[in-house]
């Protein structure tokens, strides 16, 4: 009798990993992932309405934790953002992990935007939203 497989492993991030131009968030990172947004074209005729798949775009959507020490999340963001090009983005499910396909490392190209510096309320950390788009379809590495 065989052995039934055993049950998929649901991906917890709590080890995931966050670089944006080659420099690592991964510490004030709260929110993470990479969104398609697919438009929707109708099309109406005297039989009915039909909807149909149209252009993917992609985004980066990432909640972080504010901080102006030196390395971290404002040196970084305000820097990107201040050259006004596409910049790396790299995310990896397990960053105590290498590269597989059961931990596939995720890249492309964002395109920075301006973002709220300071965003929270009376005793809560402060943080930053970001959803900036991507120059292409994600890349995904395995090994």
């Amino acid at each position: 009798m065989a052995t039934p497989p055993a049950p998929p492993m649901p991906l917890i991030l709590d080890n995931a990993s966050l670089k944006l131009d080659g420099e690592t968030l991964d510490c004030v990172v709260n929110h993470l992932e990479l969104n398609p947004d697919v438009a929707v074209t109708t099309v109406d005729t005297f039989c009915g309405s039909t909807d149909y798949p149209g252009n993917v775009k992609w985004a980066l959507v990432v909640t972080l934790y504010q901080s102006f020490d030196a390395g971290a999340t404002e040196e970084i963001l305000s820097t990107i953002v201040a050259a006004g090009d596409p910049v790396p983005f790299e995310i990896l499910p397990y960053r105590d992990q290498t590269v597989s396909p059961t931990n596939p490392k995720f890249t492309g190209e964002v395109v920075p935007q301006p973002y709220s510096p300071i965003n929270g309320d009376a005793g809560d950390a402060s943080t930053i939203d970001l959803e900036w788009s991507l120059t292409g379809p994600p890349g995904k590495v395995t090994a």
